[in-house]
């Protein structure tokens, strides 16, 4: 078992003791010098004296001693926090552009307190290059008094030689009589790992709209991807004057395919078609996508209708070279496709890309009514007197 003696109470009461000792003593030397001889009387005053001055300092003591109790147990809780959260100090005189640092912020970086001289060029070299100038931008506008706080997330490299991400916050704390900052000071605090989080979350994100903008079956974009590509991408063709071609393909007589060999036949059939349109989109802003059940719609930006016709033959023939079987066709002993090209330039506008697709719509019924397995242009059908 142990005991602490050193108490606030306990330091009172010492305190009034050692007062009184000392007041005693020098009453005693008092008297013996004065009338060579003690009278106890004459310790009554003292005795209050001393005792009230030595509890009054023992007061003023223990307190002193409280005050740096807590002032120590606080910064060892600040300490603990600053630890737990990665974040280190930073302190800045603008006046004299000295930059202090604690030993938090140098180990967030991979270093000792004594390898970052204080000055600002410490944190300005080790900055990514690309993050810099932003960092200035948000000082400088929470120097001048435009933002209350200073925040900034940037890049700074580790004395390994990675990058890690820093968000800095911080706060003018002192201003001269002019109103220019003082002193600036604020936190460093280590986000990497919140950053490898959002990361990967956006990651995530992208591959799940990727999913949800893909037919299940045949890997092509489905209609919502094409309908946003439209809305995206038409106001840039028509400012820039960009031809663009629609091919509306469809296989032909499939329900009879798949009424003779089998829905999941049919699944591969639709698959091994999608390939081949696939194989013929080659550009960022080209596109095919299913339409719907055996329909499927090429979108080719900056093709113009004689290249969508060459493109439309070249799919005919790889359509031919695969060679599926469709004993229930009345056309082939093979699967084969019609296609409906419509196309939109200088010469034959769209007023929409409703209107483009609608087009190559009209195009596709009419190969279907001319006898299936071939191309129809929708501009050369429009201007056939055989028109229906």
């Amino acid at each position: 078992m142990s005991f602490n003696i050193i108490t606030p109470k306990n330091i009172k009461l010492i305190g009034t003791i050692v007062g009184i000792l000392v007041v005693y003593i020098f009453a005693t030397a008092q008297q013996l010098v004065l009338s060579n001889e003690i009278k106890p009387t004459s310790y009554i005053i003292p005795t209050i004296v001393g005792g009230l001055s030595g509890f009054l300092i023992a007061f003023w003591f223990s307190k002193l001693t409280e005050a740096k109790q807590q002032i120590e147990n606080s910064h060892n809780r600040l300490k603990l926090v600053l630890e737990g959260t990665e974040t280190g100090l930073w302190d800045w005189n603008l006046q004299t552009n000295e930059l202090i640092f604690d030993e938090q912020w140098c180990r967030l970086l991979g270093h000792e307190l004594a390898e970052v001289p204080p000055v600002l060029d410490s944190w300005k070299c080790r900055v990514h290059p690309d993050d810099l100038e932003q960092c200035y931008i948000d000082i400088n506008r929470h120097l001048s008094g435009e933002t209350h706080f200073y925040s900034n997330i940037h890049r700074m490299k580790h004395k390994q030689g990675h990058w890690v991400y820093i968000l800095d916050r911080g706060r003018v704390l002192e201003r001269d009589k002019g109103n220019q900052p003082v002193r600036f000071t604020g936190t460093h605090t280590d986000i990497s790992h919140l950053k490898e989080i959002e990361n990967a979350l956006e990651k995530s994100n992208r591959e799940l709209k990727k999913l949800s903008l893909k037919d299940g079956l045949t890997g092509l974009y489905n209609r919502r991807a094409l309908d946003e590509h439209l809305d995206q991408d038409w106001g840039h063709w028509e400012r820039n004057q960009i031809p663009i071609s629609t091919l509306m393909v469809d296989i032909d007589l499939f329900k009879q395919f798949n009424d003779h060999y089998g829905h999941i036949a049919g699944d591969e059939c639709l698959k091994q078609v999608a390939n081949v349109l696939a194989s013929s989109v080659k550009r960022a802003n080209d596109m095919a996508a299913r339409y719907g059940g055996e329909e499927f719609l090429i979108i080719l930006s900056g093709i113009t209708q004689s290249q969508a016709n060459g493109i439309a033959q070249d799919i005919h023939e790889k359509i031919e070279q695969l060679a599926i079987a469709h004993q229930a066709s009345t056309l082939s002993n093979k699967v084969t496709v019609s296609i409906g090209i419509n196309s939109c330039d200088t010469e034959h506008p769209c007023p929409s890309h409703e209107a483009l697709i609608d087009g190559a719509d009209k195009a596709l019924y009419q190969a279907k009514q001319q006898g299936r397995n071939q191309t129809v242009l929708y501009q050369e059908f429009e201007n056939s007197p055989h028109k229906i």
